[in-house]
C-alpha cells in the first residue's frame, strides 16, 4: 500500500506541474493580446479557446513586415504549447486508472497506472511520458516568459522608430 500511496502522490505531483505550468502559458497568451496587437482587441479576443489564442497571436505576429528571431521563437513556442495542450486536457478531463494485468501460468500481478482519453484512445499518457510532459512544459513556460519580454521590447522598439 506505502508503494501505491507514492505512486499517486508523484502522479499528483506531476500533473499538478503540468497543469500550473500550462496556467502560465495561458496567461502569456493574453499578455500577448494585451501587448502585440497594434489595435484594442483584447477584450473580444481574450476568450477565444486557447488554439485559437495560438493561431490569432501567431497571425498577427506573421504579419509584421520585420519578423525579429524573438517573434519566430515566441511562435515556434505557442505552437508547441498547443500542440502540447492536447496532453493537458487528457490529464485534466479524465482519471488516474489502474490496469491489472494476472500472468495465466505463474499468477504474477502486474499493475500499470496511466490516464487515457475517454473520447481519443490514442491519447494515454503513462508515468515516464508525464514525467517528460511536466519537464518539458514547466521549462516551455519559463521560455516563453522570457522570449515575450524580449518580444514586447523589439516592438516597442520599431514602434519608437
Amino acid at each position: 500500500m506505502d508503494d501505491y500511496q507514492s505512486q499517486l502522490a508523484e502522479w499528483r505531483t506531476l500533473v499538478g506541474t503540468v497543469i500550473l505550468s500550462f496556467g502560465d502559458i495561458e496567461l502569456i497568451t493574453l499578455r500577448c493580446l494585451a501587448h502585440l496587437p497594434t489595435d484594442n482587441i483584447y477584450e473580444s479576443v481574450s476568450t477565444l479557446p486557447f488554439g485559437r489564442r495560438v493561431d490569432l497571436i501567431t497571425e498577427i505576429l506573421q504579419g509584421r513586415a520585420n519578423t525579429p528571431n524573438a517573434v519566430t521563437t515566441l511562435i515556434d513556442k505557442l505552437k508547441r504549447a498547443k500542440s502540447l495542450s492536447e496532453y493537458r486536457n487528457v490529464l485534466a478531463h479524465n482519471p488516474l486508472v489502474a490496469d491489472i494485468y494476472v500472468h495465466q501460468i505463474t499468477g504474477d500481478v502486474v499493475v500499470e497506472h496511466g490516464i487515457s482519453s475517454a473520447r481519443k484512445k490514442e491519447k494515454s499518457i503513462d508515468l515516464a511520458s508525464l514525467k517528460e510532459l511536466a519537464g518539458e512544459v514547466e521549462g516551455l513556460a519559463s521560455e516563453l516568459y522570457m522570449t515575450l519580454g524580449k518580444v514586447i521590447e523589439e516592438v516597442e522598439r520599431s514602434e519608437r522608430k
